[in-house]
């Protein structure tokens, strides 16, 4: 380069002849400057069922059946519990943002525009939108069949059809908060959690809601799940961790283990997990919280989170962090 940068100035006194040599001279050695293109790696990763542009948002499973989302708009399937993949690109590439399974076998997936998708007989996924102007936030399957979305202005989503021809039945507080979770634990009792600490319930499968007690300090619920019904968490900015011993009457605040915030939270007979920022795995011990040994050593973030059929837990995350993690050596469970 500093060859270069002689000849610069020299050819500012040089004749128009040198200036045509000079120019000549210059392109030759920058294009021997530059590297070949090599797309060997760009293919290499197309190739990969996971790649590392992936930000994986939200998984499910139904048996050995699992199903992980991404919001570059593709949608990876195991048929073993994780132990191998499967991935399909959907056409558009939507953000997905949440996915769920049925009872009957179905899956669900979310996207950020609205759009409800379901995988047709043919193996191919088909979407159909939900007909509103709010923002769409979770997608869940609860035990008795019925389809859940919540969203924005304390709405609430829900059908008993297939997504494709689905007519949307709406419930809402008719206020500006965003429901951001509905969980039922069974085919009659269900819980609702938003914005400002908000909590409804449900004791007919979601016929009514009832308000519960709220999360103190308007807490905003960004990771919710509950055990049963009175048995529940919710997690939020700073490793924040809210508990319920009593069907959301009462919280109390669990001592935390992260700053990190809380993206995920997962109850299952196998033990209740949380994944957060900074690719945080956190699990509850004995009452209290602690760091998750043996959790992936990543930098991206993990939001995707579930306990699969075969005893395993499933975190997934950015930077195409997929991860399954064998518990059967544990002795603790719930």
């Amino acid at each position: 380069m500093k060859t270069i940068t002689a000849m610069l100035h020299i050819s500012r006194k040089a004749s128009p002849q040198s200036h045509l040599f000079l120019s000549t001279l210059l392109v030759g050695l920058l294009s021997a400057c530059e590297a070949p293109l090599n797309l060997e790696g760009v293919a290499a990763e197309k190739a990969r069922d996971i790649r590392r542009y992936d930000m994986f948002q939200a998984v499910a499973h139904n048996g050995d059946r699992v199903m992980v989302v991404s919001s570059v708009g593709a949608i990876l399937t195991s048929e073993d519990s994780g132990n191998s993949w499967q991935r399909n690109d959907l056409p558009g590439r939507p953000a997905l943002i949440d996915v769920t399974a049925c009872a009957n076998g179905k899956f669900y997936a979310l996207d950020s525009e609205r759009h409800v998708w379901r995988e047709g007989s043919d193996g191919d996924w088909v979407s159909a939108v939900i007909d509103t102007q709010e923002n769409t936030l979770s997608i869940h399957c609860a035990p008795n069949g019925r389809l859940w979305v919540s969203a924005s202005f304390s709405t609430l989503y829900w059908t008993e059809t297939e997504a494709a021809t689905a007519e949307w039945n709406e419930f809402s507080l008719y206020e500006d908060l965003q429901f951001t979770s509905v969980r039922f634990v069974d085919e009659q009792h269900g819980f609702a959690l938003g914005e400002f600490g908000v909590v409804l319930a449900s004791l007919d499968g979601g016929d009514s809601w009832e308000q519960r007690e709220s999360i103190p300090n308007e807490f905003y619920p960004m990771a919710v799940d509950f055990l049963d019904a009175n048995a529940g968490w919710a997690g939020g900015l700073d490793g924040v961790i809210w508990q319920t011993e009593d069907g959301a009457r009462s919280w109390t605040r669990q001592e935390s283990v992260t700053t990190a915030p809380i993206y995920n939270l997962h109850a299952s007979s196998e033990g209740v997990f949380a994944v957060g920022g900074s690719a945080k795995l956190v699990e509850l011990k004995d009452g209290a919280w602690s760091v998750f040994e043996g959790a992936p050593e990543v930098l991206a973030f993990m939001r995707g989170l579930d306990t699969l059929a075969n005893g395993s837990l499933l975190v997934a995350g950015g930077g195409g962090t997929l991860a399954v993690i064998p518990l059967a050596h544990r002795t603790q469970k719930i």
